[in-house]
């Protein structure tokens, strides 16, 4: 007698069999889109740089230990899209030239409790005509999260890796950041800081 095929499914094992391979197969798909789905990472060379004022001068503090990786599309010898885009710099990477600078920031931005300052890009469009990227996403500092936007000026280099520069100008108390002082408050610094970015992403 012929066995149909639905009894053939719900013979002991096949079913279990039969989902496994599913599940392998589902999980390989996941795994492998999840690998792509950034293709470009920064460079050793990339760098962030956080500047401010205070009463008495200027100050700056510079970061070249971080991740950012991109998924950038380019055909034809141009930059046609930035579909997605993740950095994370954890803050104690950000150092000046004193101590005392670093330890009121890292307390300033709360860094035992909120390690990383994060930014996740939600839309962007790029403009080949003039070498600019223009982007909107959401910047989390001190646990705080803002939706920004900003303007980067690119170049796509002969290797098709991409230099990205730009700045945004931010506001500390929109983190729930107190301006640090120093010197029993001889010393205060502004409530807006700059961000500068420069980064060079390589497939």
């Amino acid at each position: 007698m012929k066995t149909s095929s639905s009894n053939y499914l719900l013979k002991p094992g096949y079913l279990t069999r039969f989902l496994t391979i599913i599940a392998v197969i589902f999980l390989a798909s996941f795994t492998e889109n999840m690998q792509g789905q950034y293709p470009y990472k920064i460079v050793p060379s990339s760098q962030i740089k956080v500047s401010g004022t205070s009463n008495l001068h200027d100050w700056t503090m510079l970061a070249s230990s971080f991740t950012c990786e991109g998924n950038f599309t380019v055909k034809n010898g141009q930059l046609q899209d930035l579909s997605a885009l993740s950095f994370a710099l954890p803050v104690k990477n950000l150092k000046s030239k004193e101590e005392l600078m670093n330890t009121r920031t890292y307390k300033a931005l709360k860094a035992d409790d909120h390690n990383k300052i994060i930014f996740k890009l939600t839309q962007a469009s790029v403009i080949p005509q003039q070498k600019i990227i223009k982007a909107t996403g959401n910047l989390t500092i001190a646990g705080v999260t803002n939706q920004i936007a900003m303007q980067t000026a690119y170049v796509l280099n002969a290797d098709e890796s991409i230099t990205c520069k730009g700045s945004k100008l931010i506001k500390m108390n929109d983190y729930g950041i107190k301006a640090p002082s120093f010197m029993m408050g001889a010393l205060k610094t502004g409530n807006e800081v700059t961000i500068d970015i420069q980064l060079k992403f390589k497939n």
